[in-house]
């Protein structure tokens, strides 16, 4: 086996082991504010997903337009992306970050608890939520 091949066997074995220990969710604590019923994919769209909960709830708030959504994220954010994919990189990126301690591509997700005021945005119940890392359990 050449040294080119060698490394090519060695980075696809590597990325099939990253894609396997992302396949694996811990789990959330049992609590009523919890969202998608357990962990959360970091990444990917649609339900299960943590951009699923923040796209549904911008559709939920009434920005039903990709420029509303643009403008309202990039508000929130501090931000000026253009695009509303660019957002997304960006958010997903920072949830797994910082709450995806264990680097498994799963979250827990919450609706938030406490008052709108601290805040200062009418729509926190739609478009914020609490994140917390889930648990892999120990063998």
């Amino acid at each position: 086996m050449s040294l080119r091949s060698a490394g090519i066997t060695f980075v696809a074995g590597v990325m099939l082991t990253a894609a396997a220990l992302r396949a694996d969710p811990g789990s959330c604590p049992s609590d009523s504010k919890l969202l998608n019923g357990g962990p959360t994919s970091v990444f990917g769209q649609g339900p299960g997903t943590f951009w699923g909960l923040i796209i549904n709830g911008l559709i939920a708030a009434g920005f039903d337009e990709e420029a509303e959504q643009v403008l309202y994220l990039n508000h929130v954010f501090g931000t000026s992306f253009a695009t509303l994919s660019e957002l997304q990189a960006f958010n997903l990126q920072l949830i797994s970050d910082v709450w995806d301690m264990n680097q498994n591509g799963y979250i827990c997700a919450y609706e938030l608890r406490g008052t709108r005021a601290h805040f200062d945005d009418p729509l926190i119940n739609l478009t914020y939520f609490g994140v917390s890392d889930d648990r892999v359990a120990k063998n």
